[in-house]
């Protein structure tokens, strides 16, 4: 069918239904409901029996009254008495009534036409509103997916949900028109719903019932339409088998959807599509629960909490679901709201009751008007208070119960938390998001893009890496203001979150719909938004580390050797680095190594073994004490202890205690004074140059013999070194960062403003002089904390 073809039998079926609904209007407006029930006593009289709320005839007639004649002929030969046993559409009716005197009287009454107040709200007003809001929906839904088959049977359903509701009132009235209208539209209602659920179902390899259930619901809607249709033909005997027939279809219709949204609900409850069927379920339950809970079932006691006719509002929460499920493609988090439903209609209940019965001892106490009205006001403004006071220790104590999360939302924050503190580079940062994410959200994809604006040419560029889907970057290259940090973009598919704000760059987290076709709900959000503002800062450090590292480089290529306050930066890192792994080890590597020791020894002092095994035993102990020497040895060589309680001079004389232990030359160490005071960045520095030199005495110079002097004068520390070993050639020196050696200690020297000579030849031993100024650069580089670097 072409599209003109198309357009064409739009226009008419629209046309056509504009004439109906205009036509049912005017009923509505020009014909009073008379709500008169009659019946036939033993005399063949016409007698009233019930009368409506709101109708006419409750205004003007009793129940008793004997109706003698309807717009001046005999009440038997209208057809409405005859068949369906009320009176409506009159002009005027004759009665007879017996007074409380007990006389007969013969009164008539001319009928008032046009519907009441009451009658144009409830059967024009909200019936009419009702069917706009379905027509409005409708044409939404034509005008975005008027090809899919699931949109058009969509569209079926609000339109007999619409015209059952607005002709209801033209039914009651017994107008052909509207009765036939209530009879097909009304009947159909399930049908469509059965068939727009398989069509949409389709999408998902699902299906909801067969094509033979189908086409037997299709037949039994029509088979009812046409008992309605035949209703209002005079003659035919039908009343009441074409109503208890259209209620008992649409009851069991109902029903039997219920029962298949059930079984597909336990056959998903834990897939993908556990909550769409939990969605639909629950807009059934709030279509038809009001309608059971406050009219039907209080009517088997003669009671009605809430008419029918206002229950049936609750109705318009079916299209209103599948509308925002057909158009939006997601699902509200059904359960984030249910729990929430259930925890505050439970904390709500007594306040209720509190509130509701002293509202009735106010009421009944015998005093004026607006004093009345002041004592309930205090009174509930009193119980609000208390109640929220409560709601606090309630929030505490029952919270945890009812609100029972799928997710450790504030579990996450920690972890993420620890995570990004080690992050370096903006891969690692996003890596640590996406793998966040994913493990709370059960989302199919996530993608990281760059938005960076350019003032001076005013255009901005997006960058990706390819895995959003399509329209997120043509979106993000529309944006007309720049989003905040925290801020959720609104996605073709999906939601854009900003997780980095610096500069003219903005850096986006797509993430992708999640699996179970549900939105996120506020806590979600609130998760999302909290973790960016955390990826924000890092995002800001990462750039400023970036431009700090641009700025050493370009200083270093203006000088022709570093500054001493980037070789301090350096060192300071580098000392930094062998605290946390001289930590590492100590709370690590030699607290298992000792704990394996002491289980070792107990097994051999509480077990009795063999002579050969305790030997072999013996020996693995021994070398579990080499290791756990030789990691103590590591530790204090990275981290030397107590090295700013102990000052200089006894560090060194502790340093040079150690190393003659281990190798074969002697040192003499000679202080003046004997206590040098130094901050604690030169007293590291003098120790580690100690600790180089004695490495290298030992391992290159071969030395027997050395001598190391420590002159304090006036404002400057000397140091003097001498050994007598091998020598060696100093135009062999040549500056690098790629280990300590001899080139290193002249940059430790460099970094704290000192100068430094060494005097070598071969087969004449090393000496080294340096002298360092003791005012300079107190602390830094470190915090006096005792660790002597910032961690």
């Amino acid at each position: 069918m072409s599209r003109w073809m198309k357009n064409i039998k739009f226009g008419a079926v629209f046309i056509v239904l504009m004439a109906l609904v205009a036509y049912l209007a005017n009923v509505i407006i020009n014909q009073r409901d008379m709500g008169i029930g009659v019946t036939l006593n033993s005399d063949n009289q016409v007698v009233i029996t019930s009368l409506e709320t709101d109708g006419w005839g409750q205004e003007v007639l009793e129940p008793g009254d004997i109706v003698l004649k309807v717009d001046g002929s005999n009440p038997l030969q209208t057809e409405m008495v005859r068949q369906y046993g009320v009176i409506e559409s009159a002009d005027n009716i004759t009665v007879n009534r017996i007074g409380s005197d007990g006389t007969l009287r013969t009164l008539w009454f001319p009928v008032t036409h046009g519907a009441s107040a009451h009658g144009v709200l409830f059967y024009l007003v909200i019936p009419g509103a009702s069917l706009l809001l379905l027509l409005v929906f409708s044409g939404y839904v034509y005008w975005k997916e008027k090809n899919d088959h699931a949109a058009q049977m969509l569209i079926l359903f609000f339109l007999s949900i619409g015209l059952s509701y607005f002709s209801s009132a033209a039914s009651g009235l017994l107008d052909p028109v509207g009765r036939m209208t209530l009879g097909f539209s009304f009947a159909y209602i399930p049908v469509f719903f059965v068939h727009f659920m398989q069509a949409y179902l389709r999408r998902f390899q699902e299906e909801f019932v067969s094509r033979a259930g189908l086409r037997f619901l299709y037949i039994l809607a029509f088979l009812i339409g046409v008992l309605m249709t035949l209703s209002v033909i005079p003659g035919i005997p039908i009343h009441p088998l074409e109503t208890a027939s259209l209620l008992v279809f649409f009851i069991c219709s109902n029903f039997f959807i219920v029962y298949k949204l059930i079984l597909k609900f336990v056959k998903h409850r834990s897939g993908d599509l556990k909550s769409l069927f939990k969605f639909t379920l629950t807009g059934h339950a709030v279509a038809f629960l009001p309608f059971l809970l406050f009219d039907a079932i209080p009517g088997f006691f003669d009671q009605s909490f809430v008419p029918a006719k206002l229950t049936a509002i609750f109705l318009l929460a079916i299209p209103i679901v599948y509308f925002y499920l057909f158009i939006t493609k997601r699902l509200f988090d059904i359960d984030f709201v249910l729990n929430r439903f259930s925890y505050y209609t439970t904390i709500s209940f007594v306040p209720a009751l509190v509130i509701i019965g002293l509202m009735a001892l106010t009421m009944h106490q015998n005093q004026y008007t607006w004093l009345k009205w002041i004592q309930i006001f205090l009174l509930v403004y009193l119980m609000i208070t208390l109640f929220l006071f409560a709601k606090e220790f309630m929030d505490y104590r029952l919270r945890p119960h009812f609100l029972k999360e799928t997710h450790d939302f504030q579990g996450s924050i920690d972890r993420f938390s620890k995570r990004i503190s080690k992050v370096m580079k903006r891969s690692d940062l996003e890596q640590a998001l996406e793998r966040e994410v994913c493990l709370i959200l059960p989302v199919r994809n996530i993608s990281f893009l760059k938005i960076v604006q350019d003032i001076n040419m005013d255009s901005t560029a997006v960058t990706g890496d390819g895995r959003a889907a399509a329209g997120v970057e043509d979106t993000l290259q529309k944006l007309a203001n720049k989003p905040a940090l925290g801020d959720m973009l609104r996605m073709p598919q999906g939601v854009g979150l900003v997780i980095g704000n610096y500069g003219t760059t903005q850096h986006i987290m797509w993430i992708d719909e999640k699996v179970n076709h549900t939105s996120l709900n506020l806590d979600e959000r609130n998760w999302l938004k909290t973790i960016a503002h955390y990826s924000g800062i890092v995002y800001e450090n990462l750039y400023l580390i970036e431009g700090l590292i641009g700025d050493l480089e370009m200083e270093m290529k203006n000088q022709k050797e570093a500054p001493s306050w980037v070789l301090r930066l350096i060192f300071t890192l580098s000392e930094n680095e062998r605290r946390r792994l001289a930590s590492d080890l100590h709370d690590a590597a030699l607290q298992d190594q000792l704990i394996w020791y002491r289980k070792l020894e107990s097994l051999m002092l509480d077990y009795p073994m063999e002579e050969g095994l305790v030997a072999q035993l013996e020996q693995i102990k021994e070398g579990l004490l080499d290791v756990i020497h030789q990691i103590r040895q590591t530790c204090n060589e990275l981290r030397p202890p107590l090295l700013k309680e102990m000052g200089i001079v006894e560090a060194l004389e502790q340093l040079i205690q150690q190393e003659q232990i281990r190798s074969n030359y002697s040192v003499k160490l000679w202080a003046e004074p004997t206590v040098i005071e130094l901050n604690d960045v030169q007293i590291l520095a003098v120790y580690r140059i100690v600790q180089e030199l004695l490495r290298n005495a030992d391992k290159h110079a071969r030395a027997s013999q050395i001598f190391i002097r420590l002159e304090q004068r006036d404002d400057e520390l000397c140091f003097y070194y001498k050994d007598d070993g091998r020598g060696m050639n100093l135009t062999e020196l040549t500056d690098s960062f790629k280990h300590m050696g001899i080139s290193g200690i002249k940059e430790r020297v460099r970094s704290l403003d000192g100068e430094i000579t060494f005097n070598s030849e071969p087969g004449k031993g090393f000496e080294v002089r340096l002298t360092l100024p003791l005012d300079a650069h107190s602390e830094e580089g470190g915090v006096s904390d005792g660790s002597y670097f910032a961690g």
